[in-house]
């Protein structure tokens, strides 16, 4: 029997919760087909026990091409069940909402707006909240969010926000986790010489990497792909699993 102040193990303390990002992929000119299908590809060759994406699936020239979204996320079928998206502010441009969601749900990818979902995985149920991407508003949006779909004890609680410039409204201790793309790190900097340093690294915007507010944390991911001309000098866009410990 166990004794009355033992406490179960936490199951992180065994084994951490591995998670895929993929953020900012702008399908399009500069990121054809074939190119994102692989990252996918190669990213999901490590089992994660969650796929999350976090925004902005195309540009330009790749909101006119029907079914092209599907055909890069296609491997993504492979971790149905597993994979959960946002939009992000590129995917409410004319034309992009129905097709980033049909791509979405044909590679059975559920998207979350503004809605939370409870997952089980092999550390125990996971709680994540989608944000949608709001223009206006944003700090009554993501408080009211919080409102809307509030922790669950026990669980560990991800929040998926396109903009992490976001996340400084978040209520101290709401989220253990919140994953954010839409800076594709500064995309001028110093990181590929090994130094954290971006133009965005002394300004209100989160650039890359991990950030904390109280006990909530905040991962910034540089992005796979760009939008419009490919300017990235010294910011390489990235292509990483997360592993998510005690």
């Amino acid at each position: 029997a166990r004794e009355p102040d033992d406490q179960p193990d936490d199951p992180l303390a065994r084994r951490p919760l591995r998670l895929v990002q993929i953020a900012d992929p702008h399908l399009g000119p500069w990121q054809p087909v074939t190119k994102l299908r692989r990252v996918v590809e190669r990213l999901l060759a490590h089992e994660p026990d969650l796929v999350l994406l976090t925004g902005d699936f195309l540009t330009m020239e790749g909101s006119g091409s029907r079914g092209a979204l599907a055909a890069a996320l296609a491997p993504l079928a492979r971790a149905r069940g597993r994979a959960y998206a946002v939009f992000g502010n590129h995917d409410h441009d004319p034309g992009a909402p129905a097709e980033v969601r049909a791509a979405l749900e044909q590679n059975g990818v559920r998207i979350l707006v503004d809605e939370s979902v409870l997952v089980e995985t092999p550390v125990g149920p996971v709680q994540i909240v989608g944000a949608d991407y709001v223009g206006k508003g944003r700090r009554e949006h993501i408080r009211e969010l919080m409102r809307a779909h509030p922790r669950l004890d026990g669980h560990l609680r991800l929040l998926l926000l396109h903009d992490p410039s976001v996340f400084h409204h978040i209520p101290p201790g709401e989220v253990d986790l919140t994953l954010s793309g839409h800076t594709h790190g500064g995309q001028l900097g110093l990181v590929s010489f090994g130094l954290d340093w971006t133009v965005l690294t002394r300004t209100a915007w989160p650039d890359h990497g991990l950030f904390g507010h109280g006990t909530n944390r905040l991962y910034v991911h540089r992005g796979t792909g760009f939008y419009g001309f490919p300017l990235r000098i010294g910011v390489p866009g990235e292509a990483s699993v997360l592993e998510v410990v005690l």
